[in-house]
């Protein structure tokens, strides 16, 4: 039964990419993926995906973002890393203000509301939340709320506002990658494989190493060492919206019936997350372009309070630089895991 649903929930999945492809939607095949496979597990309750299959999604997504990498992403990277911490620490006095809000206005306990405006990962901020005995029914539920409004919002936002500089972005990066692919197309299959298996290494290595989104990031990290050192890193364009769709499909098979019932005692703070942390995207993000070297489009997705992959898989669609996002993703990452739990724990001992 199981491989039914499986095979169901990827058909669906790819078919929602699509679809929205079709109308023209902003990262379409996440999106897509994301909303049709969450309609399907809503009304019929059979999205399934196998625990292992966000372990091979966080390495193929690794995997093509690292092989993006060249050397002058890596120069340019070593020169924000002040302008990250800065984003990182915004980040966290605007979640302060949210949960404040939240905990002040809205009914919702301290401990609960910190959680719930907490810009990281759903996974790792749910699992430190039971550890401190905040309500962690609600903190999933926001969290995931969180999540699908900003993947929603920022294509549309930054296509919608900024499409002069995304089309001179997209046509800079589309004739880069235009390059690459014919300077790659007689050897293609053989740097495929030797990116794969370095991607693959990379994620068990990662995997292991118990970092916050540590498979994804290593997998990228060492592609893109591979990419820097040898310039064979290879991956196939098209392959984009397939981890896109599963990417997607990943999200939409967490959204269930209960989630939707459970909304209605949660309007409020559900509008204050959405409000407050678009905000947040748009305030923080123009920090960055400010501040850095990064297009627009670039430093909005830097500062993206979304997923890390997410994100990272949909800038190349939205003409950003998909390395400098991803490590900057990686950045927020890193501190949020790192530093919230402590902020906490002082503040509510």
């Amino acid at each position: 039964m199981d491989i039914i649903n499986l095979i169901l929930t990827l058909i669906i999945a790819i078919l929602g990419g699509y679809l929205a492809s079709k109308k023209k939607v902003p990262a379409a095949y996440m999106l897509g993926a994301l909303f049709l496979v969450a309609i399907f597990n809503i009304f019929f309750n059979r999205a399934f995906l196998p625990s292992y299959f966000k372990f091979v999604t966080q390495i193929a997504t690794g995997t093509f973002i690292g092989s993006r990498f060249r050397s002058e992403d890596v120069k340019m990277l070593k020169k924000v890393i002040v302008p990250g911490m800065l984003m990182v620490v915004l980040m966290i006095a605007f979640s302060f203000l949210l949960s404040y809000l939240m905990s002040t206005f809205l009914g919702i306990d301290n401990l609960t509301s910190f959680f719930a405006t907490a810009p990281g990962g759903i996974m790792d901020i749910s699992l430190i939340a039971y550890d401190f005995k905040a309500n962690t029914s609600q903190v999933a539920l926001l969290q995931l709320i969180r999540l699908i409004s900003v993947i929603s919002f920022v294509p549309f936002f930054t296509k919608k506002c900024y499409e002069r500089n995304i089309k001179k972005s997209v046509n800079s990066e589309q004739e880069k990658e235009n390059e690459k692919e014919e300077k790659l197309k007689i050897k293609g299959e053989k740097s495929f494989l030797f990116t794969i298996i370095v991607g693959i290494i990379g994620g068990i290595i990662g995997y292991f190493s118990y970092l916050p989104a540590g498979t994804m990031s290593c997998s990228m990290a060492l592609v893109a060492y591979f990419n820097v050192k040898t310039h064979k890193a290879y991956m196939p364009i098209p392959l984009r919206k397939i981890i896109q769709s599963f990417g997607g499909a990943l999200i939409g098979a967490k959204v269930t019936l209960g989630d939707v019932i459970a909304l209605k005692d949660l309007i409020l703070p559900i509008i204050l997350i959405i409000v407050g942390f678009c905000l947040m995207n748009v305030l923080v993000g123009f920090f960055l372009y400010k501040t850095t070297k990064f297009s627009l489009s670039t430093a909005l997705l830097s500062a993206s309070p979304g997923g890390m992959s997410d994100i990272s898989l949909m800038a190349e669609d939205l003409g950003a630089n998909a390395p400098q996002v991803a490590s900057m993703q990686f950045l927020r990452a890193i501190f949020i895991v790192g530093v919230y739990p402590i902020i906490i724990k002082i503040l509510f001992t």
